[in-house]
């Protein structure tokens, strides 16, 4: 009778310290080969995943085709002389990351977009219509967002990449993007008092692949801790079950002798 009420405590306690059931997986799988990063321990950072190469080198090509032209423009349309100044050294070196991740991709043999995305271009006619202040401030706020969008995926692809020259390269990415930031800061213009994003047909609407979507879509890999919790708690029960009726027998057993 012992031996059998141990045998019955020993599911029990299984249970009840968690030893055999599934552990929920929170770890993110992002296609294109991630390079694997060390997950945070913050939950709302872990469900980002790691940054692929491809993700890193295309939202760097994206961001591009939105600043250059737009920095072009700023030169012309700005009556402000700092802005002007801003958006020439912002073309300039946007154009200089450009090249340099079009060269990292080839080595990669990695394809980059060549078109600004849907929205990018919605900013770009946007400002084209704009004069002025309203001009200045949303190509304060609409450049400052583009930029901070792609300092995180630089961020993100240089703490998680296996390739020497695309971690160097996101260095250089955020420290040039981190002084345009902070250029952009220094005109008092950032707020969130920016002309609202424009109107767009949706029926042409393509997907972002630049700034606004820069960091990869992640599947969280699905868990199946709830269905086993319920299957071994059933089981937890049936084995109980038997054991007692086992321990019944034993003692009608033990009484007949």
């Amino acid at each position: 009778m012992a031996v059998t009420l141990l045998v019955l405590l020993i599911p029990l306690a299984c249970a009840a310290l968690g030893v055999g059931t599934s552990a929920a997986s929170s770890l993110p799988s992002s296609a294109g080969g991630a390079s694997p990063a060390a997950q945070p321990d913050d939950d709302e950072e872990a469900t980002t995943g790691p940054v692929t190469d491809e993700a890193f080198l295309i939202s760097v090509r994206q961001t591009s085709l939105l600043a250059i032209p737009a920095g072009r423009q700023a030169q012309e349309q700005a009556d402000n002389a700092e802005l002007r100044d801003i958006g020439r050294g912002l073309a300039d070196d946007l154009e200089t990351l450009d090249d340099e991740a079009g060269a990292l991709a080839t080595r990669l043999e990695l394809t980059l977009p060549d078109q600004a995305n849907a929205r990018q271009q919605g900013w770009l006619d946007q400002l084209d219509g704009l004069s002025g202040a309203d001009y200045e401030l949303a190509f304060v706020n609409r450049l400052r967002g583009a930029l901070g969008e792609v300092f995180l995926v630089a961020a993100h692809a240089r703490a998680g990449s296996w390739d020497d020259g695309v971690r160097a390269f996101a260095s250089l990415v955020n420290d040039v993007v981190d002084g345009h930031m902070t250029d952009l800061d220094n005109t008092g213009l950032v707020s969130d008092g920016a002309p609202p994003e424009p109107v767009r047909d949706a029926s042409t609407t393509q997907p972002a692949l630049g700034p606004a979507t820069s960091t990869p879509e992640v599947t969280p890999v699905a868990s199946t801790s709830t269905a086993d919790a319920g299957i071994n708690g059933w089981l937890i029960a049936l084995v109980c079950m038997a054991e007692a009726g086992l321990t019944v027998g034993l003692v009608r057993f033990a009484r007949s002798r």
